[in-house]
């Protein structure tokens, strides 16, 4: 008995519910290992850039992106201009602890012959447990004075956390946030901002954890999905093989029937 048969044999609308089913699960899972495969490039991105010297920064603009190249600026913390981004879990996922990513301007100590028009950088400069019963008990953690050298990778963006509250512009003045833009929060502070922000990496004993996700992170949860959704149209193209099956037999049994 041929596939042609067996699936003529099923009813129109189950068939076209299995088919829509199939459709839908099969794109469901390649998206899951597309979604794989691009964490998987940008490590390997990552890898091959992180031999490359680092990217100095300086009030100049970049002459070409930077973005997930080794940066090294040097210049003073904004201490007063510190912002926590909120609902933050630990970048290792090991951690399932609330926190908050503590963000800070740098203001950006020219080089010499260096005489551009960007004042500083943002700086995501590490992970803060939050406190269980009330989030504005901020733990202390020392902000370095004077003129330090900052050293980490280059992000095109602020990363960001869904909310269903207000834009991040509603949120000017607040300590802590939702989530914050590079080009709004240069209008709120007035600062001429670098359109990127520097996940740091170097240890400069402020006490925040900076074992950041790597690329690659949730990887294995993609594929894992993906086989899930895969799995679901097998067993739908199953179930519609088994049904047509049956009723292409019933004719059959009914004619042999005395």
């Amino acid at each position: 008995m041929n596939l042609r048969r067996l699936f003529s044999a099923v009813p129109p609308l189950p068939l076209a519910a299995a088919l829509v089913v199939i459709a839908v699960t099969c794109a469901l899972g390649n998206w899951q290992l597309n979604r794989a495969h691009e964490k998987e490039v940008r490590a390997a991105r990552l890898q091959a850039l992180a031999a490359q010297p680092p990217v100095v920064l300086g009030t100049a603009p970049l002459a070409q992106p930077a973005t997930d190249r080794t940066i090294r600026v040097t210049g003073r913390f904004d201490t007063a201009r510190t912002v926590l981004l909120d609902n933050r879990p630990h970048g290792n996922g090991g951690d399932s602890r609330a926190g908050f990513l503590v963000l800070t301007p740098l203001q950006i100590t020219a080089p010499a012959g260096d005489a551009g028009v960007m004042q500083a950088v943002l700086v995501l400069r590490g992970w803060l447990p939050r406190d269980a019963q009330d989030r504005s008990r901020i733990a202390p953690f020392p902000t370095p004075a004077g003129e330090i050298t900052i050293e980490g990778t280059a992000l095109a963006a602020v990363p960001r956390v869904y909310s269903l509250g207000q834009a991040a512009s509603a949120e000017a003045g607040s300590k802590i946030r939702q989530n914050v833009e590079i080009a709004a929060y240069a209008a709120e502070t007035g600062l001429a901002l670098h359109p990127l922000v520097v996940e740091q990496r170097n240890d400069t004993g402020d006490g925040l954890a900076r074992d950041w996700a790597p690329a690659d992170l949730g990887a294995d949860r993609h594929y894992g999905y993906a086989f899930q959704w895969f799995g679901l149209a097998a067993l739908t193209v199953v179930l519609v093989i088994v049904l047509g099956w049956r009723r292409a037999r019933r004719p059959a049994a009914g004619t042999a029937a005395p």
